[in-house]
């Protein structure tokens, strides 16, 4: 087996503001005995954001079922099935707004790192056609001319 190194850093931060996040990946760990949902979310320009929500801490539920809310329906008192809904979360795209915070321990360069959060989700982008008008047109089966 042969793996290619990628030693340039092509680590791209989100901007911070109203963003489009679609969600790449989504995963409860551990897979026998689960006490946390995994999330990636990658920007429309190329960043990545990775979500823990941890299962034994209020705060982390309470933001993981917002999440739930705008990206699935879910309602209060729902429960959430660790296989088939982290499965439905996959392609989801959710308008997010995301903070910059600034991390306490100096990266090898000596600066301070700046992280990429969500603070909130805000709504499910609906998925938009790839047919153009006129072909929405032209494969219009009623005629308005009569």
């Amino acid at each position: 087996m042969k793996i290619k190194m990628n030693l340039k850093s092509n680590f791209k931060l989100v901007e911070e503001g109203e963003r489009e996040l679609k969600i790449t990946k989504a995963e409860v760990r551990p897979s026998g005995k689960p006490n946390s949902l995994v999330v990636t979310f990658q920007d429309t320009e190329g960043g990545f954001i990775n979500n823990r929500y941890n299962f034994d801490n209020d705060k982390s539920l309470f933001a993981m079922g917002k999440l739930l809310e705008v990206a699935l329906g879910f309602e209060d008192g729902d429960e959430f099935d660790t296989k088939s809904d982290t499965e439905r979360l996959v392609g989801k795209t959710i308008l997010c707004e995301v903070v910059h915070t600034q991390g306490n321990k100096p990266n090898e360069n000596g600066e301070l790192p700046t992280f990429a959060n969500i603070k909130r989700t805000i709504s499910l982008v609906e998925e938009t056609s790839d047919i153009s008008p006129r072909n929405a047109i032209a494969n219009d089966d009623e005629d308005d001319l009569d």
